[in-house]
This record gives structure tokens, C-alpha cells and sequence, in this order.
């Protein structure tokens, strides 16, 4: 797993900011590919996040999931934004402006007729994207608990998976089993997802009606491999990210907090705060 994949040789050095918190993920050009099928809503959540786990301050993104019968694709909107910017967000030095971080560099295709589902993950750097399939399993206690959540009743349900707990507050009224991410399962919509230990927050920001094409994005670069392969480099991504870069032709110079470029021994112990939604 080692070489999993192998890049140009970059030089890329890791600002104050990327010793405390997620490396940025890098705009791409996104190209329009296939149509997959076709939206019925569009979804908003506010996905609030603690990395590392024992952090006081939350992390921020908003997590857009566009939701068909048959298919939903979800994707960091914010991410998606710097993306489409980015022949404005390119200086004319040719180094490029990176969105704030604890912006989820996952997207997902979920096909709703199966259950199975793509993940795509960007790796840093402007490095290739990871592609696996998945079928999550989730196994739903309802609780009988009811609530309104933006004129919509919503009832409790809990779960483990993964080695979290959850509470979702989904909605019958609209009869799709889908959520943000990967989450689904239920017989409606999923409005609100807490994890139990308080560290990743989904919550209903948005929600509306819209008929578009649900369009498979052309990546220039990517690589499919095994959920297993794919957990393997991300941890070690986060454990030993000197190790990691450098075997995969990347140069990377991480600084200190006052901006100092760190020693080789330094260098080699840095860690990456990691807290990531599926422990297991």
C-alpha cells in the first residue's frame, strides 16, 4: 500500500495553520460528466466537526446533498464553491489560494436501489482521488420520540456504527432513505444526525424542491482502490505525513506556529490532528 499511487514531484510548504488543523484540500477543475438521474430536492446541512476530538471549537463546512429517488450525491458545497472558482483563486505566481480548512474532501454517489455506494476522497496537495465502494449497514432503533424541525415532523432513531453512536431526527414526509454522506436507512429523510460523543453534527440548514440533472463529475486524476487500502493510507497520511508525502515523490516543508520551517527530527514526528466520522 505504500505506493498506492505516484505523483509528479512537488514542492509544497505547510503553513502555521496546517500543523493545527486539516490540510486544505486543493480546488480542481470539475468538468461535467455522465447524468446519473435526476434531483428532486436539494439539501443543506451545516456540518459542524471537532479535530482533533478533544478540541473545544468546531470545525464548519456545509454539506449539500442532492436528493433523487434513486440516486444521492452529497459533497461539501463550500469546497464545491472554491472549485468553481478557481481560475479567479489562481495568483499570477501560479501557486494557488486554498479554502479555509475542516472542508470535507469527500463526495459520495449513493445508489439508492442497492445501497451501495462511490466515495471519492481528495487527497492533499493536489494529489489523485481515492475511489471505493462501500455498502454501509445501519442498524436503526426508533425511539418513539417526535419533534418539528423547519415545519417538518420528525421522529429519533439511534444506532452504532462504525464505533460511533448516533441519534438521527428524520422526516416521513418525504419518503427517500438518504441523509448527508452515506447516511441513510430510515423511512424518510434525515434532518438532523448527532453523533453520541458530541464530535461531528449534521443539522438541516436548507431545503427546497428543484428538478435538475444529478451529473457525475470528471475528475483528471483518479485512482479506484479497496475501502481497506484506502483506510490504511489515510491513517498513515495522518500519523507519519512525512513518511507518506516523500513515498509518494512529494516535498513537503511544515512550519511551526511562529512560521519557523522545521528540523528534519521535527519534521518526521509531525502528526496530523485526526478524528475521522468512521472509526472502524
Amino acid at each position: 500500500m505504500r505506493n498506492l499511487f505516484l505523483l509528479l514531484l512537488t514542492f509544497v510548504s505547510i503553513s502555521p495553520l496546517g500543523l493545527l488543523a486539516q490540510l486544505p484540500a486543493i480546488p480542481m477543475r470539475l468538468q461535467a460528466g455522465k447524468i446519473l438521474g435526476k434531483s428532486e430536492y436539494f439539501v443543506d446541512y451545516t456540518y459542524r466537526h471537532k479535530t482533533p476530538a478533544e478540541s473545544k471549537d468546531f470545525q464548519e463546512d456545509i454539506i449539500r446533498v442532492e436528493l433523487g429517488k434513486a440516486l444521492v450525491k452529497s459533497y461539501s458545497y463550500r469546497l464545491w464553491q472554491a472549485d468553481s472558482l478557481l481560475t479567479q483563486i489562481t495568483n499570477p505566481n501560479g501557486s494557488m489560494l486554498t479554502p479555509e480548512g475542516g472542508l470535507s474532501p469527500f463526495y459520495y454517489y449513493r445508489d439508492l436501489t442497492n445501497g451501495t455506494t462511490q466515495v471519492y476522497y481528495r487527497t492533499p496537495l493536489s494529489g489523485p482521488t481515492l475511489k471505493y465502494t462501500d455498502t454501509p449497514t445501519f442498524l436503526w432503533t426508533l425511539t418513539g420520540e417526535k419533534k418539528v424541525i423547519s415545519g417538518y415532523e420528525a421522529q429519533r432513531a439511534t444506532c452504532q456504527f462504525r464505533g460511533r453512536s448516533y441519534e438521527a431526527w428524520f422526516t416521513p414526509s418525504i419518503p427517500i432513505s438518504a441523509g448527508p454522506n452515506f447516511f441513510g436507512g430510515l423511512p424518510g429523510l434525515i434532518l438532523e444526525l448527532h453523533s453520541m460523543d458530541g464530535a461531528h453534527h449534521f443539522v438541516l440548514d436548507a431545503l427546497c424542491q428543484r428538478s435538475a440533472d444529478i451529473v457525475e463529475w470528471k475528475i483528471r486524476l483518479v485512482k479506484s482502490v479497496s475501502r481497506a487500502q484506502f483506510r490504511d493510507y489515510y491513517q498513515r497520511l495522518h500519523k507519519h505525513p512525512m513518511q507518506t508525502f516523500e513515498a509518494n515523490g512529494q516535498r513537503v516543508y511544515p512550519r511551526d506556529a511562529q512560521g519557523k520551517f522545521l528540523t528534519n527530527a521535527e519534521a518526521l514526528s509531525w502528526t496530523i490532528p485526526f478524528n475521522p466520522i468512521e472509526l472502524e
